[in-house]
């Protein structure tokens, strides 16, 4: 037996009660997830503005549709704001209080003045606009997720659309003053639409919500948190993953780094690994991977690349370092850095070798007088003599054995 219109606004408001308290728990877990606050409120909100409406289709009274309307007009905006928030992590304050404020004070003013037909032609009106314009804002940020996220709009578009009919039969009429709240087709259609799109719309948000938490977990487990590289584990996890052919790896170590830290601090020292990842960052083009290996030993993956090819890029990275003004508690200094490069070009890679191989160029450089590339090839390492420029640009003169 089909429910009566009543029926169905009650359960939508409890339905939406359900997926309010569903949000609040979600952000009592997770309170930097303020987006979902904010859907708390907006879901809420909209189910406060139903039951009032539905006290209005009872008694016809203008006050309780003028409250029941601004309740409902304030909830979706919440709702396109907990969108907003969700895609760029800022909550749109000004777009909101404009979608709340302005469609309110119209349909209220038109209810309060015993003009109810045109009022409920404008509440369907503005609710159309808001959730497509919802729809639009997710769109937007489909990259994150695509399926779940065009899901997502999709539902907001067709709960927006479902207000059209309910505007259209009441443009239709004309009557712009009504003794009693529509009842027709169109009403029961928008309730029944809006009423399973709540729940997919709920449970797609939180699943995305879900995801990133995942995303962010799984990038923190694989981050050094102090330079923002990947970890040893994770360069090694990405290695077998991804690394199938040949490639070179250049082990980077900062001269001297005990000296910094017990001269000038070590959270001086932490600032030089932070320039230093960041000098790395911006030399680790896809699908060159950077890594921290600990302490202030640093790594860069290389796929496809010569030793002369990484020993170049090695070299750029050192000089952009010794350019680098540092302030410690003993006045301003400089540092340098030394590398070590290792390649396998046979299309098998053993990162344990290769990673030794490394290592002992990184040793030949360090007994060469640090601030210098070294290359290992053959189970022999090379110094690389290298011209140093006033730019970022260095040429590979020549390879010459370090007795």
């Amino acid at each position: 037996m089909p429910l009566d219109y009543h029926s169905l606004l009650l359960a939508f408001a409890l339905s939406g009660c359900g997926l309010a308290a569903a949000f609040l728990v979600s952000w009592l877990v997770s309170k930097n997830d303020t987006f979902l606050m904010t859907w708390t409120i907006g879901v809420a909100l909209m189910a406060g503005g139903v039951l009032i409406y539905d006290a209005y289709v009872t008694t016809m009274s203008a006050v309780l549709g003028a409250t029941g309307y601004t309740v409902l007009l304030v909830g979706l905006a919440f709702v396109f704001g907990a969108g907003r928030e969700f895609r760029t992590r800022v909550l749109p304050w000004r777009s909101m209080a404009v979608m709340a404020s302005v469609p309110s004070l119209v349909v209220s003013g038109l209810m309060l003045a015993g003009y109810n037909g045109g009022a409920i032609f404008l509440l369907n009106v503005g609710a159309t606009i808001i959730l497509l314009v919802t729809a639009w804002d997710y769109w937007l940020g489909r990259a994150e997720a695509r399926l779940a996220i065009t899901l997502l709009t999709v539902l907001y578009i067709l709960t927006g659309l479902s207000f059209v009919p309910c505007a259209v039969i009441v443009l239709l009429d004309g009557q712009w003053v009504i003794a009693q709240a529509p009842s027709n087709w169109a009403e029961d259609l928008n309730i029944d639409i809006c009423l399973a799109t709540l729940s997919g719309i709920g449970a797609l948000s939180l699943g995305l919500n879900q995801a990133r938490l995942a995303r962010g977990h799984k990038r923190d487990a694989e981050t050094d948190p102090l330079t923002g590289l990947l970890n040893r584990r994770a360069l090694l996890d990405r290695v077998a993953a991804e690394i199938k052919g040949p490639a070179a790896l250049v082990i980077l170590d900062i001269d001297h780094f005990k000296q910094i830290n017990d001269v000038h601090g070590h959270v001086v020292g932490d600032e030089v690994l932070r320039i230093f990842g960041e000098i790395l960052i911006l030399s680790a083009h896809s699908p060159i991977l950077a890594a921290r290996l600990g302490g202030e030993e640093f790594a860069l993956l290389m796929p496809g690349t010569s030793a002369a090819s990484a020993a170049i890029a090695a070299e750029n990275i050192c000089v952009r370092l010794a350019k680098r003004q540092f302030t410690g508690g003993a006045g301003s200094f400089q540092t340098t850095a030394s590398a070590g490069v290792a390649t396998r070009q046979d299309g098998v890679l053993d990162f344990d070798a290769l990673l030794n191989a490394a290592d002992k160029a990184l040793y030949v450089a360090k007994r060469s007088g640090r601030n210098c590339v070294a290359i290992s090839a053959d189970g022999v390492e090379f110094l690389a003599n290298t011209r140093r420029q006033t730019d970022d640009s260095v040429d590979l003169v020549k390879l010459e054995l370090s007795s």
